[in-house]
C-alpha cells in the first residue's frame, strides 16, 4: 500500500498484491527516479550502475542502509559455513577481486567489523607498476574472504598467491562446477556460489540442491515468462522478486530475466533448477580473456535496447543488434579495440519483432563456453 501512495511508479494502482502486474527491467531502465519513494531522504541516495551485461545498462538508487546490509548478509551465509570475521583492525577483512580493463579500486576501513580493511582490486596487470606486484599485494595482506565473479576467480588462480583465505564467495554469474572444485582443490577453503542481483543484491546461497534464500524482506514468485500468469509452486517460470529494503528502489513483481522452480521448507524459500547468468569465455587476438562486463561497456555509448555477441571456433565475431542501427561502423571499432584487428568481425541487424521471441535481450555466447 505504501507505494501505491508513495512511489511515483506504481501510484493509481489496485492496493491489493495479488492483483498487481509484473514490472521488466525494459519498462523501469528509463524511470528509474519513478521508484524513488515521495518520502525518502534524497540526501541519503547513492546511485550505482549495471555492467549491462543481460540487457541495456541502468541506474540503481541504494539507500545508505540497503548498502550496509551487504555485510550482515554476507554473516549470516558465512555463519551457515561456521565462518567468522576476526574483526582485526590490522587485517583485511575482504577482498573483492576484479579483472576488467578499467574499474573503481578502493582501499576502505569498516567500522562495523571495528576497523577491518575492505579492498577492491583490479587483476589487470596494467594497473599495476609490475605484474608480480598484483601477488606480493595480496600475499602481504591475505584478506579473510574473497568476493569477485568467476571470471575474475579463474584469472585469480593463474596466478597461484600463496595467500589462506577462509572463504571464496562467488556471484555475478553461475559459478561452474569444474571451476568450483579448481578453486576449492587450490585455496582449501569453502567456495560459496551466491545468486544476486545488483538491484537488489544478496538473495540466495548454493546448497546441495538449489540456493537457500536469506532474505526475510524479499519475496519470490515464479511466473509465465511471456505474460502475467503466476505459476504455482514447483512449476519452472520466470522468477520474480519483490521487495528489498530500499526506499530509492522499491520493486514490486520484477522480472528478473531468470529461470527457476521454487519450494518452500519450513518457511524458507528454496531456488531450484537455476537458469542464471553463466559466464562466458571471450579470447583477444593473443589468446588472452575478455570480460563480458569490458565488452558490455564498449557498447553503452551506442544506447542499443537488445544485441547478441557470439565468438566462434576461429576466433572470429559474430555481432546481430536489434532495430534499425546506422552505427555499424562504429560498433565494430569498439569491438575491434577489445579483441584487437586480427579479429574479423561479421555484423547482422535484426528485426525488433525478433526480440520478443527472446528470454533475454542481451546475449553472450561462444564456442569456447566449454572449453
Amino acid at each position: 500500500e505504501k507505494c501505491v501512495d508513495k512511489v511515483p511508479f506504481y501510484k493509481d494502482r489496485k492496493k491489493e498484491f495479488i492483483r498487481q502486474p509484473t514490472v521488466s527491467k525494459k519498462a523501469i531502465v528509463d524511470r528509474v527516479w519513478d521508484l524513488v519513494s515521495d518520502d525518502a531522504n534524497l540526501d541519503e541516495l547513492l546511485v550505482y550502475q549495471t555492467s549491462g551485461t543481460t540487457g541495456k545498462p541502468m541506474d540503481v538508487n541504494f539507500s545508505p542502509v540497503a548498502q550496509a546490509s551487504y555485510l550482515p548478509q554476507l554473516e549470516s551465509i558465512l555463519d551457515e559455513f561456521n565462518i567468522q570475521f576476526s574483526n582485526n583492525p590490522r587485517k583485511i577483512a575482504i577482498a573483492l577481486i576484479c579483472n576488467q580493463i578499467s574499474t573503481l579500486t578502493y582501499a576502505s576501513l569498516s567500522s562495523y567489523l571495528n576497523g577491518a580493511g575492505i579492498i577492491k582490486i583490479n587483476l589487470n596487470p596494467t594497473e599495476w607498476n609490475k605484474p608480480e606486484d598484483r601477488v606480493s599485494y595480496l600475499e602481504k595482506h591475505n584478506p579473510e574472504i574473497l568476493t569477485g565473479d568467476p571470471f575474475s576467480f579463474a584469472s585469480l588462480k593463474k596466478l597461484q598467491p600463496k595467500i589462506s583465505p577462509k572463504a571464496l564467495v562467488s556471484s555475478s554469474s553461475t559459478l561452474h562446477p569444474s571451476l568450483k572444485k579448481e578453486l576449492q582443490e587450490y585455496f582449501n577453503c569453502p567456495i560459496i556460489d551466491i545468486y544476486s542481483l545488483t538491484e537488489s543484491r544478496m538473495i540466495a546461497y548454493k546448497v546441495k540442491e538449489g540456493y537457500k534464500t536469506i532474505r526475510p524482506d524479499i519475496y519470490l514468485e515464479v511466473f509465465q515468462p511471456n505474460n502475467d500468469e503466476l505459476l504455482k509452486e514447483g512449476e519452472f517460470g520466470e522468477l520474480v522478486i519483490s521487495g528489498g529494503n530500499n526506499p530509492f528502489f522499491n520493486l514490486i513483481r520484477y522480472r528478473t530475466s531468470d529461470f527457476c522452480r521454487l519450494k518452500t521448507i519450513d518457511g524458507v524459500q528454496y531456488i531450484y533448477d537455476l537458469e542464471a547468468r553463466k559466464p562466458v569465455i571471450f579470447y583477444d587476438e593473443k589468446k588472452q580473456l575478455v570480460n563480458s562486463i569490458d565488452i558490455s561497456r564498449s557498447l553503452i555509448d551506442f544506447n542499443l535496447s537488445a544485441y547478441q555477441i557470439h565468438q566462434n571456433q576461429d576466433s572470429s565475431i559474430n555481432i546481430k543488434i536489434y532495430g534499425e542501427v546506422s552505427i555499424e561502423k562504429e560498433i565494430k571499432q569498439s569491438i575491434t579495440k577489445l579483441f584487437g584487428k586480427k579479429i574479423i568481425i561479421f555484423f547482422e541487424t535484426l528485426s525488433n519483432d525478433n526480440l520478443d521471441k527472446e528470454r533475454k535481450p542481451v546475449k553472450f555466447s561462444s564456442a569456447f563456453q566449454n572449453n
